[in-house]
């Protein structure tokens, strides 16, 4: 079955990133948002005991040992990871038990429905794994330091729009959910009626970027909206999160080090502040998420980087929670903008064009970028 066979190299590369932060790292909260990745290790295998074990087989015996410390809705942030077994339990535990639900799955007689939670439990896993990677990158950033070898010059360059003209007219969006995997946000399938609109056919690049800030883009409060111009300032933001300048040459931090700074790059770890001064400065608009979907099939470099869109997370007209209402419901509370695409370090499972992922608009730890557009 290929689902259990995404399912396992899920959880092998769970269990080798957890050998990549080591015993050192693992109980590490590097970001007051962000859990330990020792947690994040634990949460998953909670996670399929609830699918697997518990919804099928009626086995609740692991479910309640490790409810009090990987439980992601009643375990406040702040408290994840202060109570994790040591490291060499914790990853034998996962080795372990990650084995045992591959092999319960086989047992399930109920097939198309267990397909679903496998289906989900890729999802969430390939969620949680990027999440690892925004904690090595922050990590990377905090303790090490860029070789000379990792820095490259990159000159400024002016910002060029290359519109897609899309025209008037009702479109689907969302998702049917017939043969792929989609989550209850990205459902259900609605027709939209939009106006007329452009949408740069490429994602904005570093050296356009840079362009910006060779030009006081950081500097002049009228590109900026009052809480975007008060949280520069207030956290004395320069630059786009993991930038590393010596003597005018540009390094980049990822989860796994620093690389040289690449001119053709799309600009990443930029919070929606930071994009809506942009646009501001070349006098256009981020797109909305509905115009990002409509125009898909056009655009380039969509799964580069997590594209910031214009609107609010908010649900789909006949919207219904499923499989548990706390995974989309708490989240349309109007404080999170919906980013679209994927990035680099995205699992190829996300790489949809329904998926929505959802930030605050001061979060810049995530692989996000943007592209602009006009209407």
């Amino acid at each position: 079955m290929i689902e259990i066979t995404n399912l396992e190299q899920k959880q092998l590369s769970l269990l080798r990133h957890l050998k990549i932060a080591g015993e050192k790292l693992f109980k590490l909260k590097i970001h007051d948002d962000l859990s330990p990745i020792g947690w994040h290790i634990i949460h998953c295998l909670y996670i399929e005991c609830i699918w697997i074990r518990a919804q099928f087989l009626d086995d609740n015996q692991l479910v309640n040992k490790l409810k009090d410390i990987a439980d992601g809705i009643n375990i406040k942030p702040k408290n994840r990871g202060l109570n994790l077994p040591n490291y060499e339990y914790l990853f034998e535990l996962a080795k372990s038990e990650f084995k045992k639900n591959l092999i319960f799955i086989q047992s399930i007689k109920e097939k198309k429905k267990i397909n679903y939670f496998i289906q989900f439990l890729i999802n969430h896993h390939s969620q949680h794994l990027e999440t690892i990677k925004i904690i090595l990158n922050l990590i990377n950033l905090k303790y090490n330091k860029a070789t000379d070898s990792c820095f490259s010059i990159v000159e400024p360059k002016l910002f060029k729009f290359y519109p897609i003209n899309i025209k008037e007219g009702i479109f689907k969006i969302g998702s049917k959910n017939k043969k792929n995997f989609s989550y209850d946000n990205e459902k259900p399938l609605n027709s939209i009626k939009l106006e007329s609109f452009q949408i740069d056919k490429k994602l904005i690049h570093i050296n356009e970027w840079l362009g910006f800030i060779k030009e006081g883009g950081y500097k002049n409060k009228k590109f900026w909206s009052k809480s975007g111009w008060e949280w520069k300032y207030k956290n004395k933001i320069s630059l786009p999160f993991g930038w590393v300048f010596h003597k005018n040459n540009l390094s980049i931090s990822t989860p796994y080090g620093f690389k040289k700074a690449s001119k053709d790059s799309p600009v990443s770890n930029i919070s929606y502040y930071e994009l809506e001064a942009f646009a501001k400065w070349v006098n256009l608009n981020i797109p909305h998420e509905i115009q990002w979907e409509v125009s898909h099939k056009k655009i380039i470099n969509k799964f580069n980087v997590w594209e910031w869109c214009s609107n609010k997370f908010y649900p789909y007209e006949g919207f219904k929670p499923y499989p548990y209402k706390e995974y989309s419901v708490p989240w349309f509370n109007n404080y999170y903008y919906t980013l679209k695409g994927a990035s680099i370090f995205s699992e190829k499972e996300l790489k949809r064009k329904t998926f929505r992922n959802f930030h605050k608009a001061n979060v810049r730890y995530i692989f996000s970028g943007g592209r602009l557009s006009k209407y």
